[in-house]
């Protein structure tokens, strides 16, 4: 009963930090004004659109269910944490931190940060994490509420990457955090519905032509941009990939749009079908290793 009681809580104290956050009260404004910038843009009847409203509605019914679910991610995220402090692996004192100004440690941190995320995106674009992702990529109104769209196992894995790849480098938390609110506002940014492919800073910092192309429902584009902030990531890596203005369909063929209870179990139901194919070669490769035992 206590672990009953301990969860509730935890889920309780996750709304209580989640309301109480002053970002929180940025992001919320930073919404409502992109909102209101694209109704005068688009006009309400196409901007607030049935179908818009349905996307928007599933998003934030996601968001939720992910505020539900945090407690279990931040213990399993926990759990990671643990587990790599015992492996002992040295990082980098924080005293060589400590002469450097605030701005530079945060370009620093958003600059590791997008370094890993590069590397955990490109992961979860591969076949057996690709379900835990597509949550976020179900998304055919792609707008700055898409940045929330997102499976509580994906915060998961990115965690872990985190905990992974950062861990050395040993960065001051207030340069972090610095860093973790700009690279928020900048994925809000990144995911509205306006064509700007930012010029001559095309490959210094992501613009929402090129994210769009990341949610591009064409195969040309699958598994490009893959970059959060810095799209040179992409153009080192040969993931980079934005021919002119997006004006393709977005979403994921074959991932449900707008149906929150499938979306949520996506990943199980997407995991037991790979592991029902892969089932007919097991059974043969056990078959055939039976075959090549000699008889005694």
């Amino acid at each position: 009963m206590n672990s009953v009681g301990d969860y509730i809580m935890a889920r309780f104290e996750a709304w209580c930090r989640l309301a109480n956050d002053p970002s929180s009260y940025f992001v919320a404004a930073f919404l409502l004004i992109v909102l209101g910038c694209d109704v005068i843009r688009k006009g309400w009847r196409r901007s607030l659109s049935r179908r818009a409203i349905e996307s928007v509605a599933a998003t934030l019914a996601i968001f939720h269910i992910n505020i539900v679910l945090v407690p279990g991610v931040w213990l399993l995220s926990d759990q990671v944490k643990q587990a790599y402090d015992l492996l002992g692996i040295p990082s980098i004192p924080g005293s060589v931190w400590t002469d450097l100004p605030t701005w530079l440690l945060s370009f620093l941190g958003i600059l590791a940060a997008d370094f890993a995320n590069y590397w955990n995106h490109r992961l979860m674009h591969m076949k057996w994490l690709w379900p835990v992702h597509a949550i976020h990529h179900s998304d055919p109104v792609v707008n700055g509420l898409t940045t929330y769209r997102v499976h509580a196992l994906e915060n998961l894995v990115m965690l872990v990457s985190y905990t992974l790849l950062l861990s050395w480098i040993g960065l001051p938390r207030d340069a972090i955090g610095y860093g973790a609110l700009i690279v928020l506002f900048h994925n809000i940014y990144v995911h509205i519905d306006v064509d700007w492919g930012h010029g001559p800073l095309r490959l210094l910092v992501a613009s929402p032509r090129f994210h769009r192309w990341h949610h591009a429902d064409v195969p040309a584009a699958y598994g490009k941009n893959l970059a959060n902030v810095f799209p040179f990531f992409d153009w080192i890596f040969g993931t980079y990939r934005v021919p002119g203005p997006c004006n393709v369909p977005l979403g994921a063929t074959g991932v449900p749009r707008n149906n929150v209870l499938k979306l949520t179990l996506w990943p199980l139901i997407e995991w037991l079908r790979l592991a029902a194919r892969l089932l007919p070669t097991f059974q043969r490769q056990v078959v055939d290793d039976r075959r090549d035992v000699p008889a005694e």
